[in-house]
């Protein structure tokens, strides 16, 4: 036997969260390790295995590792290394259920030293994550550790990850907590997918705060849009209406909000908030970048916005695009609404009777009683009547109606009455003018 120093590069490479076969334990220094009690012809047959493998030539490594099993009188140190270089032959080549086997069979045998079973229980968790063998991995990692000393935050967010897997919500916390713990008190950086992954973990079991105190963190040192718009839909499950607005404007002010529906939620969260002018200006705003979609729903909420500002003039336009675009006539009748307010009857006549038109009301009688009302207004009496009479076959305006025919009928006689005082006034002066 010969006391030579074999040194065999069998990293496990593509692993789920980091390269390697495995972490040196925290205050240890990585450092060549000699391997004794291997004999000159396994030692050159470990040899020509490494160069098939150095080549991507698994199959002669294979043929060649073959033959090295085949030898009955292997010592304790050349079994251990002999399943070392099959579990990695194995693992470039994709086959990972082999590879698992040959590290299992690694760790049985008697020349493996702690370190080498340390690293190699690391790898098989590895192995376990890569063929999604989640309870397997939970296993083997909790198994290793309990048995290592140190270990870094890397291994603890696998385990964390694995549970996420499995469905356990619950069991996710402790450990990337523990990650992110360990990380800090060694000055090293929390990683994103740390907070993310427990931020997961907390959504799951429903604990709001603390997602939102994760996202607290990530809008601070990661600020991307959609955390930001995350962190307000939080603030919002959580009744914090104000942060929630303030989150949102902030998304908006660094100009991180550029789809339709982004720019049309804050506007209704400014709505709520009673700001129906920046609501207002939001929108136009994002209407003539071409950003907001230019359909029925938010031509009205536009509208409805310059109406809170008390804008009505404003108001008008986008409501007339919303009733161009509505396929029934309920917003002719809220634009004829509008017009009559503003004064404008003969607008809100040919809106009205357009609404009318389009039919799909909810109560036509009460677009009749508006018609009226602006028919009135421009000393259309008949049409106004007719209107009213419309208006009064629905039960819970029919006083209402009644009341304005009677109304009109009375402002008629009163029109009747001064022309003929009128008339009468003409006559009187035209014969005295003639005597």
């Amino acid at each position: 036997m010969l006391g030579c120093a074999l040194i065999l590069a069998v990293p496990v490479t593509n692993a789920p969260f980091w390269s390697g076969s495995a972490f040196a334990q925290e205050g240890q220094e990585e450092e060549t390790t000699k391997v004794t009690g291997i004999s000159e012809k396994v030692y050159r047959k470990f040899a020509e295995a490494q160069e098939f493998m150095e080549v991507e030539d698994y199959p002669g490594a294979i043929r060649v590792l073959d033959e090295v099993k085949g030898n009955k009188r292997l010592s304790p140190t050349e079994a251990v290394q002999l399943y070392r270089m099959y579990g990695v032959v194995y693992f470039n080549q994709e086959r990972y259920r082999d590879a698992i086997t040959a590290f299992e069979t690694q760790l049985k045998q008697e020349g493996i030293s702690e370190r080498d079973r340390n690293d190699t229980m690391f790898t098989l968790a590895q192995l376990r994550f890569q063929i999604e063998d989640w309870k397997g991995a939970v296993k083997i990692l909790k198994d290793w550790l309990a048995i290592v000393n140190n270990p870094p935050p890397e291994p603890y967010v696998m385990l964390g990850s694995a549970y996420y897997q499995l469905d356990q919500f619950a069991d996710v916390i402790e450990p990337v907590e523990t990650a992110i713990r360990i990380a800090r008190e060694r000055d090293k950086e929390v990683k994103e997918r740390w907070w993310l992954l427990l931020r997961a973990g907390y959504y799951e079991i429903n604990n709001l705060k603390k997602v939102t105190e994760i996202l607290e963190i990530l809008v601070v040192n990661w600020p991307k849009k959609d955390y930001w718009t995350m962190l307000s839909g939080m603030y919002g499950e959580l009744n914090q209406e104000k942060r929630q607005l303030a989150t949102y404007e902030a998304a908006y002010d660094q100009g991180l909000l550029v789809k339709s529906a982004e720019i049309v939620t804050l506007a209704q969260l400014l709505m709520q908030a009673e700001a129906g002018y920046k609501a207002a200006r939001v929108l136009d705003k994002g209407f003539k970048q071409g950003l907001v979609d230019e359909n029925e729903s938010n031509y009205r909420l536009l509208s409805q916005a310059w109406q809170m500002a008390a804008e009505y003039e404003k108001a008008i336009e986008p409501l007339k695009k919303a009733a161009t675009i509505s396929g029934d006539g309920e917003l002719d009748i809220r634009l004829a609404n509008s017009y009559l307010n503003l004064s404008r009857y003969k607008d809100c006549i040919a809106s009205a009777r357009s609404g009318l038109d389009k039919g799909g009301l909810k109560r036509s009688a009460t677009a009749q009683e508006l018609l009226g009302m602006c028919l009135f207004e421009t000393d259309q009496f008949e049409d106004a009547k007719t209107a009213f009479r419309q208006a009064a076959k629905d039960k819970t305006i029919e006083k209402r109606a009644r009341n304005w025919i009677k109304f009109i009928e009375t402002e008629q006689d009163r029109i009747d009455r001064l022309n003929e005082s009128l008339k009468a006034a003409r006559l009187a002066r035209d014969e005295a003018n003639s005597q």
